[in-house]
């Protein structure tokens, strides 16, 4: 039976560590596609934090081989990024060979916090040790089924997902008529309101997909 398994990694020579260093960005990969596992190329989008100064570190940053804004909305961007075969801690390969998917990739302060099916826990607890092997700090926070009732309630949903549907529920805004608009929800998030609304979206689909599936 496949599990899903929450890790926060973390290392230097992860891809745009250190470009993300002193910036405030935060990002949240979108897509990934890796016909090259040594060269993925990644859709992400940055929030927060100072974009200039991120794109002008990804060029000093060996772990970047391109960098393209696809979209500006003002307070965040679309990137489009391809991996440097450079860098040393490219992880697709090991997600074949251990036939795990990723579900999502944010970053945070502490490095990057990466969502995984794996296909049996014997391929997630392969997962760890080979990533040791690479000098990477791996933290597994959480590990369940895509339908285990002792998850806590979080459903699959990521922190930031989650963080904003409860801020959402207990100011109101599902009610009918609202208590609360979408810029109270952003506000108390402290992030823009299209920010909201996107967190908002994407953790009502993963929700509705994780339990009705």
């Amino acid at each position: 039976m496949s599990v899903i398994a929450e890790f926060t990694l973390s290392h230097p020579g992860l891809p745009m560590m250190d470009a993300l260093e002193g910036t405030g960005v935060e990002f949240d990969v979108e897509h990934a596609a890796a016909s090259d596992p040594d060269r993925p190329v990644l859709f992400l989008w940055a929030t927060g934090g100072d974009f200039d100064r991120f794109e002008a570190n990804c060029e000093d940053d060996d772990t970047v081989a391109d960098l393209s804004v696809v979209e500006d909305t003002g307070d965040r961007r679309l990137y489009r990024v391809q991996v440097s075969a450079a860098t040393d801690l490219a992880l697709y390969p090991l997600d074949d060979r251990l036939e795990a998917s990723r579900l999502g990739v944010t970053s945070g302060e502490e490095g990057l916090h990466v969502r995984m099916r794996f296909p049996d826990r014997e391929s997630l607890s392969a997962f760890r040790p080979q990533l040791e092997a690479k000098g990477v700090d791996a933290t597994l926070r959480r590990v369940y089924g895509e339908n285990d009732p002792d998850f806590g309630g979080e459903h699959g949903l990521s922190p930031k997902q989650r963080e904003a549907l409860e801020t959402a529920v207990e100011a109101g805004f599902f009610e009918v008529p609202r208590d609360a608009t979408l810029s109270d929800v952003a506000d108390e998030l402290g992030v823009s309101t299209q920010a909201a609304s996107e967190r908002l979206r994407r953790g009502v689909s993963t929700f509705v997909r994780t339990n009705f599936d």
